[in-house]
């Protein structure tokens, strides 16, 4: 049923240059069986959602993709109007549509069957492979490239239902995105038990109130609580450059600290960890730079994560320069503690070169965790495209993947940076009785599955792994796929 759904979907595609088809388009009676075709396809991604009854417990991304997907497709829906109630289409164009929505309903009510709908009833022996995760993608998959389709159709419609093309396409992208075969890791990460509250930097703080703000914004920062945007994601991408840059500083006076008190080993392993350091902020400032060329979307940002990273600029900028009320602006003192000040023994060196490598895990937390902006890269730059050329179907563009793989190399250049100063901290005198442990465990966080990196980049972006069986020693580089273009026919 779903080949005869696409065999008509495809056959519009192609005719979606025709003069015929535009005018089709125009007529009042197109929009109700774009509603039509809409509500199925919301319903396919509704049963995928839910598992069709029976979830799998290793099909959560999909599972969390249909939803996302299906309710902008619902949103699309309203755009669109009540759905076609009418005996007969009164076109050709609507015939096509209302065949496919026939087809698509009656694939899905098949599909239905295998899953018991009352307490008494038995699940068919086929509702496991049904609900599998690789059946749940190759569906969703099939799926992002009708609602692609039907984004372009109702482009060409008559205002309001031509305002449903963005949302549709935003579907589809998301669909597909999400559909591609995704390794799970062989690690969950364990979360938070409990996200610390907000501790506003105020001026005059002493030190142990400054590392406690410090810790606060870091914890906050590993665990949002608030959803990003595009202007947020560029935002933290900035605030974890600037942090890289104080870091230095940071690290560059415990250099100067280490020779005045004539300690050679660790003035040399400090020595090294400022240069990787510095290393890791090129990395990310070549993100804000991609970020800059990627979207116009400008501006200043107030959600919690915005929010937490300028809290923990403040106060690491206050923590290592002369003046208590340091804001980052370009009339901020450029003034710094004096060394003997900033550490006056090896033990708070090593409470400094701690909170200098807390923050560069947490810059290293925001590379790790970039998907959702990878999507919205990806997002934006297609709807952008679809500006330029409204016919053509969607295409992951190469921007997004490149501030993908810069977001990558971010990551790979901060766990060096991590490793780096972590051995340093760990020859000089611990701060307290757990601070052996928790750089043991800063460590341990930046060191897993490094080995497997090529593998994990897969979850990080659409890429197919090809022959990955043949050489396990030797990964395949991830090829990024989109939804195939719209062949043009000439005009009639």
């Amino acid at each position: 049923m779903t080949a005869i759904a696409t065999e008509h979907l495809t056959d519009l595609q192609h005719q979606l240059h025709s003069k015929r088809l535009a005018r089709d388009l125009r007529s009042r009676n197109t929009p109700p069986e774009l509603a039509r075709l809409t509500h199925v396809l919301a319903r396919y991604h509704d049963q995928i959602a839910a598992g069709f009854g029976v979830p799998h417990p290793q099909n959560t991304g999909v599972r969390d993709a249909a939803d996302r997907a299906g309710t902008l497709i619902k949103q699309a829906g309203q755009l669109l109007g009540p759905p076609a109630d009418t005996p007969a289409p009164r076109s050709a164009l609507a015939q096509k549509l209302r065949a496919a929505s026939i087809a698509l309903g009656c694939g899905l009510d098949l599909l239905s069957t295998h899953f018991p709908t009352a307490p008494d009833q038995a699940t068919s022996a086929n509702a496991a492979v049904i609900a599998a995760p690789d059946t749940a993608r190759a569906l969703l998959r099939q799926l992002s490239t009708h609602t692609a389709t039907i984004a372009h159709l109702s482009s060409r419609t008559t205002p309001p239902a031509d305002q449903a093309c963005t949302l549709l396409l935003k579907a589809a992208v998301l669909a597909r995105i999400y559909s591609e075969n995704q390794p799970p890791p062989p690690i969950t990460a364990i979360p938070l038990h409990h996200t610390p509250a907000r501790i506003p930097p105020v001026i005059g703080e002493n030190h142990d109130q400054a590392l406690a703000g410090i810790d606060a914004s870091i914890h906050r920062l590993s665990n949002p609580i608030s959803p990003a945007s595009v202007t947020t994601w560029r935002y933290l991408a900035r605030a974890a450059a600037i942090t890289c840059d104080l870091n230095v500083k940071a690290i560059q006076q415990l250099i100067y600290r280490m020779k005045e008190m004539n300690e050679p080993a660790h003035r040399s392993a400090l020595q090294e960890a400022v240069t990787s350091t510095k290393q890791t902020g090129k990395r990310w400032k070549e993100i804000v730079r991609r970020w800059d060329e990627q979207t116009n979307h400008h501006g200043h940002t107030a959600n919690g994560p915005a929010t937490d990273a300028s809290d923990l600029i403040i106060r690491l900028g206050r923590l290592i320069h002369a003046d208590p009320a340091w804001t980052p602006s370009p009339r901020a003192s450029y003034r710094m503690k004096p060394p003997e000040e900033l550490a006056p023994d090896l033990t708070q060196a090593a409470r400094i070169a701690t909170v200098t490598l807390k923050t560069i895990e947490a810059c290293n937390t925001l590379a790790s965790n970039h998907r959702s902006a990878i999507t919205d890269a990806a997002v934006l730059g297609i709807l952008h495209k679809q500006r330029e050329y409204p016919t053509h179907m969607p295409r992951v563009p190469a921007s997004a993947r490149q501030l993908s793989r810069s977001y990558e190399a971010a990551e790979l250049r901060g766990r060096h940076t991590i490793t780096t100063l972590a051995q340093t901290i760990r020859a000089l005198p611990p701060t307290s009785e757990d601070d052996p442990d928790e750089v043991h465990l800063i460590i341990h966080r930046a060191a897993i599955n490094e080995q497997e990196q090529a593998f994990l980049t897969a979850t990080e972006f659409p890429a197919l792994i090809p022959n990955d069986t043949e050489n396990p020693d030797h990964p395949a580089t991830p090829t990024a796929t989109a939804i195939p273009p719209t062949r043009k026919s000439s005009r009639r």
